[in-house]
């Protein structure tokens, strides 16, 4: 996706805001950072940037690991790196009183990113904190970005197709790039013809209402269409649609719809395997028009619930945390892979240290392992 190919990776490729940016490059961090604006200007972009720039290691801070976040805040990184305390969408963070409580105490460098500037919950945290506004992009700015995008993509346009595209996307970023992407699809010669396929729609279009187009009506074209203006990617989308077509279609229409499925995710190997992105001009209308048009006229209206291997990715984040910390303090001690270590020498060193052949202090002193990662071999 393009959107990826060309997100910035220093703070001078961010696109306007040319103020804030200049006044980051100074920044002192004696104080949180509150970042804000609306959805599709770059508020993630610009995160990744200021690590870029500033060398950090990044520590993301949700609800999930909010309990040891303060601890965490506290900490130097284990990689000789100032650490980056990063809490995104914070207003909609459940413990914001924990979150308060972060901020007085960190030791850290530390981000917060809104949309939701408004939100009464944000009330003493907007006092603690330095605010930095992202504004929307203007249209000639956005022309100008798409302009730079066709050079390198080596793509002509006719006068007042980038302008067009611009103009429609509000001052959103993301989506003026995914617009562009759809209408170039296989085309080296983009003309006005070919924003007929583009039409002004919803852009606060959320996972669900895609879900109702693609497995309830029967719309092949606004099937396709409700996929375009998502922030998740390919992958996640796809796990949405296999999560919940089966508890919608009935039997026939299940075997047909998994056929489209299978096809977008052998696409999504092959982007990843080979990088190359122009294979998503399959796996977007094959996950969702294809889906769409395997269902009959009858269907179960139920619930959408939201992707098992998503909450159960969520709910071992920190062991695999774990895990990945170990294997970076352990792989060039042992000069193997840190699949090796997860494999082969966790289990090792679990049951040295369970029959007292080894103890924790040797662990400590000879890998520097810390406290967490000796209770989790220790568990």
């Amino acid at each position: 996706m393009w959107i990826q190919k060309y997100k910035p990776r220093r703070l001078d490729e961010i696109a306007g805001n040319p103020k804030l940016i200049q006044d980051l490059k100074g920044y002192h961090w004696k104080k949180p950072l509150l970042i804000y604006g609306p959805p599709g200007v770059g508020k993630s972009a610009l995160v990744k940037a200021i690590v870029k720039e500033f060398d950090f290691d990044l520590v993301e801070i949700t609800n999930e690991n909010l309990n040891n976040g303060r601890a965490t805040a506290q900490t130097a990184s284990i990689f000789g790196k100032r650490k980056l305390i990063l809490i995104d969408n914070v207003d909609q963070i459940k413990d914001i009183k924990e979150v308060t409580a972060l901020l007085k105490e960190t030791k850290n460098p530390t981000v917060l990113v809104t949309s939701d500037f408004g939100s009464r919950r944000l009330g003493t945290i907007k006092r603690i904190c330095e605010k930095a506004q992202m504004r929307r992009l203007t249209s000639r700015g956005i022309e100008k970005l798409l302009r730079n995008i066709c050079d390198k993509e080596g793509i002509s346009f006719e006068e007042g197709v980038l302008e067009k595209i611009a103009e429609n996307a509000k001052g959103d970023i993301r989506s003026a790039i995914n617009d562009l992407e759809t209408i170039t699809k296989g085309k080296k010669n983009v003309s006005i013809e070919d924003m007929e396929i583009l039409e002004r729609r919803d852009r606060s279009i959320d996972i669900y209402n895609a879900l109702n187009l693609i497995l309830i009506k029967k719309d092949f074209k606004g099937a396709v269409r409700s996929i375009y203006d998502l922030s998740e990617q390919p992958r996640d989308i796809l796990m949405w649609i296999d999560e919940n077509m089966p508890r919608v279609y009935k039997n026939g229409d299940i075997e047909r719809a998994y056929e489209y499925i299978a096809k977008a995710d052998i696409f999504l190997g092959r982007i990843i395997n080979r990088q190359y992105w122009g294979f998503l001009r399959y796996v977007s209308p094959l996950m969702s028009g294809g889906v769409n048009i395997s269902k009959s006229k009858e269907v179960n209206f139920t619930m959408y619930k939201f992707p098992s291997y998503i909450i159960k990715m969520s709910q071992t984040k920190k062991e695999r945390g774990i895990k990945k910390s170990i294997g970076q303090k352990l792989s060039p001690l042992l000069h193997v892979s840190r699949k090796i270590i997860s494999k082969e020498y966790i289990p090792l060193f679990r049951t040295l240290l369970k029959n007292e052949k080894i103890s924790k202090e040797d662990l400590t002193e000879k890998y520097r392992l810390d406290e967490n990662e000796i209770e989790y071999l220790s568990s």
